[in-house]
């Protein structure tokens, strides 16, 4: 057993359920909470500050183990088959598009020209957050679908 692929792994699945828990509970638990009014906006700044920064981390552990998660299983087989290729293309662009839509976010929220965001008083709707869990959802079950494939 290659203990380093073992912690690499783990760590990739620990950062993606990080980030993903962190968008389903923006979603269903901090959603409802804004819309009824009872959380106050200072709460909410700092909890989406910290979403950001946790969520940055997650990206750069994920795109890391990814790379050597890759690697580690393409060692040790002579061909890797077709669709598996393609699943796991399919895999990285959604992931690539849930990274590109929280640095988007992240460079929008943070340009001090866009009135638009400063005078927003309204709650939240947490769309991107929505889009990023069931994105996130998608790319989970491409990862179980991939894992089983190369163990058959």
């Amino acid at each position: 057993m290659n203990f380093s692929a073992v912690i690499a792994h783990w760590l990739h699945l620990m950062s993606a359920i990080i980030w993903i828990g962190a968008a389903a509970y923006q979603v269903f638990v901090l959603g409802p909470l804004i819309k009824k009014g009872t959380l106050p906006k200072a709460m909410v700044a700092s909890l989406a500050k910290r979403y950001r920064h946790v969520s940055l981390t997650t990206l750069l552990v994920l795109v890391v183990t990814g790379g050597i998660n890759l690697k580690t299983r393409r060692l040790g087989f002579d061909s890797v088959p077709g669709g598996y290729i393609s699943a796991l293309a399919v895999k990285v662009f959604i992931a690539v598009a849930m990274a590109s839509g929280l640095v988007f976010g992240m460079i929008r929220s943070s340009n001090k020209y866009d009135d638009e965001l400063k005078k927003e008083d309204g709650p939240p709707n947490f769309g991107a957050n929505k889009v990023t869990l069931a994105m996130g959802t998608i790319v989970i079950f491409l990862a179980a679908m991939l894992r089983q494939w190369v163990s058959e």
